[in-house]
């Protein structure tokens, strides 16, 4: 079975390449014309493909395989950015694609897309909670996600490709640590923000573990799975783990998450009432913005291990140690 694997030098596409041909599959990996491959030290059964998807044409036969595993996106930027590192990346893929002979699309989109504001608090969040209604409210992030999610499904739908959506949540592993959980730093300070919640993690490998068995696991009606890891721990207990495992971390600060949603909320009263919201709040001040990154929830994974029969294999300590050089290989770096 060939897959063609998109974004695979980045930092989880490294681990999906690998992951993928450890599983006996005919890897074609999609990098940058500029990628310096030789360093992931690939089995032959990868072949790499070169190419930029944000420029149109780039390929003038199109490619014929079995699967895609689409990771290509632009997580940061400005909305032009992310919307040709995202969309208009998605849609040259999907011109080249020879869909005709296509089994199976796994596209990797983001926890993002939900509506974390119709939640309710210590909730449950699965894959049949609502979607985001005002992305425009989010970020830039949040807007071309949901517009790439919408692509996919609508075009491997019309072509009569089984299609396969994967969720995952803020993916971490050695060289990206998502700055120990903190909302903000102060001197040698790092607040964080409801500290009881919970912070919904995926290990590299347990998510590139994921992935790889949503290439050719029989999935029937199901189309969507949220990747979380099983003990997921609150925003205080990253911190303290992090640095513990000798992350240059500040001294933590708890703000609780009534005082963040209060201050948020005043916030925008006094926006309201003297800058007709015509003014620029804050980040952390956005409502829809606090209720995404720090309303207290938890998260849900027993779709994708009942169907697909995916487990993460890498607890959480263990995570923490091999993101931080303790022990165990590199992971997915």
């Amino acid at each position: 079975m060939k897959v063609l694997i998109t974004g695979a030098s980045g930092f989880l596409g490294q681990a999906v390449v690998r992951g993928a041909a450890a599983a006996g599959f005919d890897v074609l990996a999609l990098v940058r014309p500029t990628a310096n491959v030789s360093r992931f030290a690939w089995p032959d059964n990868v072949e790499v493909l070169r190419g930029d998807l944000r420029q149109k044409g780039e390929w003038r036969n199109r490619i014929d395989v079995d699967c895609v595993v689409h990771l290509a996106a632009a997580p940061s930027g400005d909305l032009a950015t992310q919307f040709a590192g995202t969309v208009l990346a998605t849609e040259n893929l999907l011109d080249h694609l020879a869909l005709q002979s296509l089994r199976r699309f796994v596209h990797i989109s983001s926890f993002s897309v939900y509506d974390y504001s119709t939640q309710p608090n210590k909730g449950v969040l699965d894959e049949a909670a609502a979607l985001e209604p005002k992305p425009e409210a989010r970020d830039a992030y949040t807007i071309t996600k949901m517009i790439q999610e919408r692509l996919v499904v609508d075009t491997c739908d019309g072509a009569g490709v089984d299609c396969v959506i994967i969720r995952p949540g803020a993916i971490y592993g050695p060289g990206k640590d998502w700055g120990f959980g903190k909302a903000a730093a102060f001197r040698k300070c790092d607040l964080i923000f409801a500290p009881g919640a919970i912070f919904r993690l995926t290990y590299v490998d347990n998510c590139a573990d994921a992935i790889v068995k949503a290439i050719s696991s029989p999935v029937g009606s199901a189309r969507i799975f949220n990747v979380v890891d099983d003990d997921l721990p609150s925003t205080w207990a990253f911190h303290k783990a992090c640095r513990s495992a000798g992350a240059p971390a500040g001294r933590a600060i708890p703000v609780p998450w009534l005082i963040v949603s209060g201050l948020g909320r005043i916030v925008r009263l006094l926006n309201r009432a003297v800058f007709r919201n015509r003014a620029k709040l804050p980040e952390l001040l956005e409502f829809k913005r606090q209720q995404a990154r720090w309303r207290p929830m938890r998260y849900s994974n027993k779709l994708a291990k009942t169907v697909l029969g995916w487990s993460p294999a890498i607890g959480f300590e263990e995570g923490i140690a091999r993101t931080f050089g303790q022990k165990g290989d590199a992971g997915g770096a």
